[in-house]
């Protein structure tokens, strides 16, 4: 069997089961859309301000692009959308917008007990479970369907965004693999492909990156962790199209660290859709977030070599545990071995004579008998 008979498919087929234990899972989507729904319907029937105007409210964010991450200690994901009116910016000023977004929530006795303002969008908590953060916009220009200009607060002026269109940059950049490893296996084998097509070598590699940036900032330099769009970003740009998530990883990591050894100063991460935004613009203002950045980056890569030397389960085990959490490695490895247990309960197991890798039973290797409570 492919995904047993090769080191590079084992440990992909363990890095996408790791990424499958971060993510939203579909009773949770489901929950996040109907309340998504609700909000919408909610703001269009407001008759004070927003129900003339035509507008889009759509999702953005790790939910759309499919690299969610659950947060340590906690079991509440975010959901990120976009109120895109489809007016003149000039003729609102930024308070306006988002003070009108703000009163149609708080006139709900339901939305007004959950509300939270932040700087460029209104949070509404749903306690325990996720957190939904609208952000209002209105639309840039006209020949531009998805450019927008947000409101800062803190700035009292319009920023320039594009969410829509990045979501849908990063999406053709993850899709430009058309096949990965993994998959390439399963069809060898005649079997299911899953969903594959949604769990591409690129958001799997998004996703265990964010999941060590969030152990390691636990621990170093916990007041400078490096935001999400800027993992997201920097990974996309630097993806050249690997087949398997150890590979993305690795050539992330290693051309990230290759762009900041040859920048003089710090590099910038520039909204690929629109360079008018620049994702890293804190890093002039605090350079401890630039350090931060780069000592997490070059941990990363020293860890991920130490998985190349191919040293051996023991020491590939205490690597991922360390980089992703004990919890999350052992309910992957659960989930791999569970597997394993079900081709040797079928005789299809055996071990390489060559070099002791798990295999299908087939010509070169011993055949492992069935484990049973007997122990015959």
């Amino acid at each position: 069997m492919m995904l047993l008979d090769n080191r590079a498919t084992q440990i992909d087929d363990l890095l996408d089961k790791m990424a499958e234990e971060l993510q939203l899972d579909k009773t949770r989507y489901e929950r996040m859309k109907q309340h998504y729904e609700a909000v919408k319907s909610w703001i269009e029937d407001d008759e004070k301000f927003f129900k003339p105007f035509k507008y889009d409210v759509y999702p953005h964010g790790s939910v759309k692009i499919l690299t969610t991450v659950k947060p340590i200690g906690s079991d509440e994901f975010d959901l990120d959308i976009v109120l895109h009116l489809k007016t003149q910016h000039g003729n609102h000023t930024p308070e306006k917008i988002y003070t009108e977004l703000k009163r149609r929530l708080g006139e709900s006795a339901i939305y007004k007990a959950m509300l939270e303002p932040k700087r460029r969008c209104l949070r509404l908590n749903y306690s325990g479970d996720f957190h939904m953060d609208i952000l209002p916009g209105i639309q840039e220009n006209e020949w531009s369907e998805d450019m927008i200009r947000i409101p800062d607060r803190e700035l009292g002026t319009w920023v320039s965004s594009n969410p829509r269109g990045y979501a849908q940059w990063f999406i053709d950049k993850a899709n430009s693999v058309k096949e990965s490893i993994l998959e390439k296996a399963l069809r060898a084998e005649k079997l299911p492909t899953d969903d594959f097509q949604n769990k591409k070598p690129l958001q799997r590699a998004v996703q265990l990156i964010k999941r060590y940036r969030d152990v390691y900032f636990q621990e170093n330099y916990p007041d400078y962790r490096t935001s999400s769009i800027v993992l997201t970003t920097i990974a996309g740009q630097f993806y050249n199209g690997e087949d398997s998530i150890f590979n993305t990883v690795d050539g992330i990591i290693n051309r990230i660290r290759s762009s900041t050894s040859l920048s003089p100063g710090r590099i910038k991460v520039l909204n690929p859709v629109n360079d008018k935004e620049d994702f890293t613009d804190k890093w002039e203002e605090e350079p401890e977030y630039y350090v931060a950045f780069r000592a997490f980056c070059n941990h990363l890569h020293l860890e991920w070599q130490g998985l190349k030397k191919e040293q051996g389960i023991i020491s590939e085990g205490r690597i991922l545990k360390g980089l992703f959490g004990d919890d999350i490695f052992a309910r992957a490895q659960t989930k791999q071995t569970a597997i394993v247990e079900s081709y040797r309960n079928q005789n299809k197991l055996g071990v390489s004579k060559t070099n002791g890798i798990l295999s299908s039973s087939a010509i070169g290797t011993s055949s492992i008998k069935s484990n049973t409570f007997y122990g015959e």
